[in-house]
This record gives structure tokens, C-alpha cells and sequence, in this order.
């Protein structure tokens, strides 16, 4: 016999099933794009073990709904017992031990899935110590809930008797405050270290939202985690709601662990949306055009001679679209250049430059000596680095 409200409750869980699974066939299709099948990473693995658990979760909390329920009862209940309905609430009681290491598997499974992702994003870094700290607090507290989950009820076949006397075996009092210390406490840990690195990235800032987004779904989580312990923990509350809130804190854990690689295909397919959000230099004028497009051209005469740069005129700037560290080998042709007898010259090494602004303005002006032999100069923000001879 199911219980009430049995159609919303399958409806909910196993659309939250579908979506959590088709992010998870989207994130190895991504992972396995990058590296290769052979070649996948820890998260990935875990990933991969993470299908397991959650589907075993969600075809549990289903079974308990729609077997009738389980040994956890109220007194009117337990007075109307008869031997279908206690045959009933002892298969859904097994189940109810089912669905609770499950829940613990695919919850901590997503929780290391994610620490391995933060130790590679810190490789290096001063923040890898804190990611440390947070392995070793995950580690323990799965520990600690598997014991508190076999050491709440003994002897441990009471967990499905029907009627129980032990308050622990129909409650699992005891177990669900053990596990909300670790689950909650970890999850507060993973999100302050996770929001900091992210708010540090070089993205664009809609990029850089969008991620934050994601990662801020860890706040829902927290919440879906206090609001089962209410529903089954809180005299008031005590109702088999706490199976929904489970799904909806399971299902929420694969999002998060699984979304960034899918934002990554996503990126991957749709090249343009790299840039999305991000500020662009305005077009060059058709004064930086004309000066960009005039290039110094060799002289037929061999004896060339390196000559000294004057002093850019004030009514020219440098183009503006020079990438940063962009080698060139073109030499743009200033006002005030002394020219030589040959009247021109011609550098047979490229020079790199590093800009550090969009255009150099007449209060950078750009000068050069006669000697170019790996030199570094610098004017204002603009460095230039030049290994030239002349020819």
C-alpha cells in the first residue's frame, strides 16, 4: 500500500533522476573529449561510481514510498498492524537501511568528486593545504557516519522489526545527528574554499557568474541537508517527507559536481561564448589603420645601416591592436625618422612585443638607440623587448 501523494512523489524523483543523469552522460562525454577513455581522471572514476549509488538511492526512497512505509509509525498505525501490512513495513523497513547508505555514498562520492577537481585547480598553490585539510574532514566523516549507521541499532536485524523497541531502529536518531554534524560541516568547508578560488579566476565576469552560480547551488544543499533532518528528527515534523528532501539533496550534489566539466563542452561547442562578457577595445581609427599599413620596404642597395627613432608625432599613436607578447615582423613607420643614405632598412629578427595597454597615448613616446643588440625598452606601460640586427 503506498502512501499518500504517490504520483507527485514519483513524478518529482525520477524526473530530478533523469536530469541528474543526462548532466552526468554530459560531463564524461566532455572528460572523455579532453583525455581520452583510458585516460580519465580520479572524478571521473568516482563519477562513474556515483551512477550506481544514485540510482540505487532514488529506487530505494521509491520502494519505501510505495511498499507502505516502514517501522517508523504512529501509535494508530502501530495498533491497526495486520499481518499484510507488517509484511509490508518489514520489506520497506530493509529498504529504509537500503536508501541510508546509499544516500551516504552518493553524497560523499560527490564530495570527494569535488575535491579532487579544487586539488588540481590549486596544484601549486598556498590554497592546496586547505583542500588537504578538507580531505582529511571529508575522510573522517564517512567514517564516522558508516559507524554511526551499523552501531546505532543492535542487535542490527531490529532495524526492520515490526513492531521495534529500541526508539534507535524506527528513529535512527543517533545516526542522523552524527550524520548532519559531517555532512553540513563539510559542505560549509567545500563551498569556502570553492567561492574564494572562484571569485580569483581570469574569466569574463558573466563566465565568472555563471561559475559562481553553479558552485553556489552548495547553499541549496546545506539547506536541503537541515530541512530532512527536521522532517525526521523533530517531533512536530516527523513525516516521510524527509524522503523528498533526501532526492532533492542527492540530486542537487550530482548537479554541482558535474556542471563545470559540462560548462566546459559547452565552451568547447560554442567557441564565441569564451569572450562572452567580455570588454572589447573600440575599432581603430582610419588614422591608426593608414599609420599600421605603411611598412619600411629593403632598399636594393646592400649597405643598409641601423638609424636612429625619433620621436612619434603628436598626432599619431601606436595601433591599438597589438596582442600581448605578439611577435611582429613588420615595423611601423613613424613621423621624424632621420633616413639614412639607403634611405631604408630591414630587421631580419622579429621583436616581441609586451603591451600592457589598449593604445600609447603621446605621453609614451617610443624611442630606440642605435645599438638595438638585446636590449629591453620601456616607456610608461609598454615594454618592449628586441633581439634585432640589420642587414
Amino acid at each position: 500500500m503506498a502512501l499518500p501523494g504517490g504520483g507527485a512523489f514519483r513524478a518529482e524523483t525520477w524526473t530530478l533522476y533523469a536530469v541528474g543523469m543526462f548532466v552526468i552522460g554530459l560531463r564524461l562525454v566532455a572528460r572523455a573529449r579532453k583525455r581520452g577513455l583510458t585516460s580519465l581522471q580520479a572524478d571521473d572514476w568516482l563519477t562513474i561510481n556515483c551512477i550506481v549509488w544514485y540510482t540505487l538511492l532514488i529506487v530505494s526512497v521509491n520502494q519505501v514510498f510505495f511498499s507502505g512505509g516502514s517501522n517508523f509509525m504512529t501509535p494508530e498505525e502501530e495498533a491497526a498492524l495486520t499481518p499484510t501490512t507488517i509484511a509490508e513495513r518489514v520489506a520497506g523497513s530493509k529498504w529504509v537501511v537500503v536508501l541510508e547508505e546509499a544516500m551516504v555514498l552518493t553524497v560523499w562520492t560527490c564530495k570527494l568528486g569535488m575535491l579532487f577537481i579544487y586539488r588540481r585547480i590549486t596544484q601549486g598553490l598556498k590554497q592546496a593545504r586547505s583542500i588537504n585539510i578538507a580531505f582529511i574532514w571529508v575522510g573522517a566523516g564517512f567514517v564516522g557516519t558508516q559507524l554511526g549507521l551499523f552501531l546505532n541499532c543492535r542487535p542490527f536485524h531490529d532495524y526492520w522489526a515490526v513492531p521495534t523497541s529500541n526508539t534507535q531502529c524506527w528513529s535512527y536518531f543517533n545516526y542522523q545527528v552524527i550524520e548532519a554534524c559531517f555532512n553540513i560541516s563539510s559542505d560549509i568547508v567545500m563551498l569556502a574554499i570553492a567561492i574564494p578560488i572562484l571569485l580569483k579566476l581570469q574569466v569574463p565576469i558573466l563566465q565568472k557568474g555563471i561559475l559562481l552560480g553553479i558552485f553556489s547551488m552548495g547553499v541549496f544543499i546545506i539547506i536541503a541537508a537541515i530541512l530532512t533532518k527536521l522532517f525526521s528528527l523533530c517531533p512536530p515534523l516527523l513525516t516521510y517527507a524527509y524522503l523528498n528532501w533526501y532526492c532533492r539533496e542527492a540530486s542537487v550534489c550530482v548537479y554541482v559536481t558535474n556542471l563545470p566539466a559540462v560548462w566546459s563542452l559547452v565552451l568547447d561547442m560554442f567557441p564565441s561564448l569564451r569572450k562572452w562578457g567580455r570588454t572589447t577595445s573600440k575599432t581603430p581609427s582610419s588614422s591608426d589603420r593608414t599609420t599600421q599599413s605603411r611598412i619600411l620596404k629593403p632598399s636594393k642597395s646592400k649597405d643598409h645601416q641601423l638609424q636612429q627613432f625619433g620621436k612619434l608625432g603628436s598626432s599619431k599613436a601606436m595601433p591599438a591592436n597589438l596582442e600581448a607578447t605578439e611577435s611582429q615582423e613588420r615595423i611601423v613607420e613613424p613621423y621624424g625618422i632621420a633616413k639614412g643614405p639607403a634611405g631604408a632598412f630591414h630587421i631580419n629578427k622579429d621583436v616581441t612585443f609586451s603591451v600592457r595597454r589598449d593604445s600609447v597615448s603621446d605621453d609614451y613616446p617610443v624611442t630606440a638607440d642605435e645599438s638595438m643588440d638585446n636590449k629591453t625598452h620601456k616607456r610608461g606601460n609598454v615594454q618592449y623587448v628586441s633581439n634585432c640586427s640589420a642587414v
